[in-house]
């Protein structure tokens, strides 16, 4: 696993997270094992969505086994309290935390004023995809961005997120595969064995080479071509199987196969003119 730094903080996370999505039902041992077993990966980095008990049981287990200073963890919760000082005093103490390393709001917060004063949080950060959250960004007082990123991705999404890290913004970036790039079940039958490997572009008019590519699968090469931008800070991926999880966390290690980049760039602007 490698790593990156957070923004201007000084902090490190791995370039892979996990999401720990509260949405999902799933007992306490099973988010328990997924925590623990993202850390053997060598995964710091942990995004709790919501305040699902079992998520949050689980959570505290896994991460009570590895010091508090050696963890990267996101608190996205599910709207803004009244009192939020005492929500995330009480979320912090529910998951056996000191502390939060990032608080992310789907929506602006009215105001960060009484969180900053009680020092539970060390960075704010905005998921938001509107023009009132790029408003906000802009002005100075969020830490990090949160925002879909993939192959796929248009100049609008591109330039959102160069121009947070310009700002010396931490990028966490999600939804690397999205649906409409995969190939479709027609396009699962043409494998590797009919590639034309003397024109290795072939085909190049769309996303079809993504599960064409001999050694990888195309949520793999989504990841290793995210991981290339330099804005990215970390890739929040969700997971339900280990050896899943297993396979992206590898490809941090890995380079983006010969051609691939250019395969891309291809099939974004031919989709784009289409």
């Amino acid at each position: 696993m490698r790593y990156r730094s957070f923004g201007k903080s000084g902090q490190v996370v791995s370039a892979v997270s996990v999401l720990l999505d509260g949405r999902v039902r799933r007992p306490a041992k099973e988010w328990r094992s997924l925590v623990r077993f993202s850390l053997d990966c060598g995964i710091n980095g942990f995004e709790i969505a919501g305040d699902n008990p079992a998520v949050l049981e689980g959570a505290a287990e896994g991460l009570s086994e590895v010091e508090r200073e050696l963890l990267f963890v996101t608190w996205r919760p599910d709207g803004f309290t009244a009192d939020p000082v005492h929500t995330v005093e009480a979320f912090v103490a529910r998951v056996g935390l000191e502390y939060l390393d990032l608080i992310a709001f789907d929506r602006p917060p009215p105001s960060l004023e009484g969180l900053r004063g009680a020092r539970r949080v060390r960075a704010y950060g905005l998921a938001g995809q509107d023009a009132q959250s790029d408003l906000l960004l802009s002005g100075g007082d969020f830490d990090a961005l949160l925002a879909p990123y993939s192959p796929a991705s248009g100049w609008k999404d591109r330039n959102r997120i160069k121009a947070a890290a310009d700002r010396d913004m931490a990028v966490v970036v999600h939804s690397i595969c999205p649906e409409h790039i995969l190939p479709k079940p027609e396009g699962i039958l043409k494998k590797s064995l009919f590639r034309d490997r003397a024109n290795p572009l072939a085909g190049s008019g769309g996303y079809r080479f993504l599960d064409n590519t001999p050694g990888w699968t195309a949520e793999e090469l989504c990841l290793a071509y995210v991981l290339t931008e330099p804005s990215v800070t970390t890739v929040r991926v969700e997971v339900d199987r280990p050896e899943r999880l297993q396979r992206l966390a590898g490809i941090t290690e890995k380079d983006l196969p010969t051609g691939v980049a250019a395969q891309i760039e291809m099939a974004r602007f031919s989709v784009a003119s289409g």
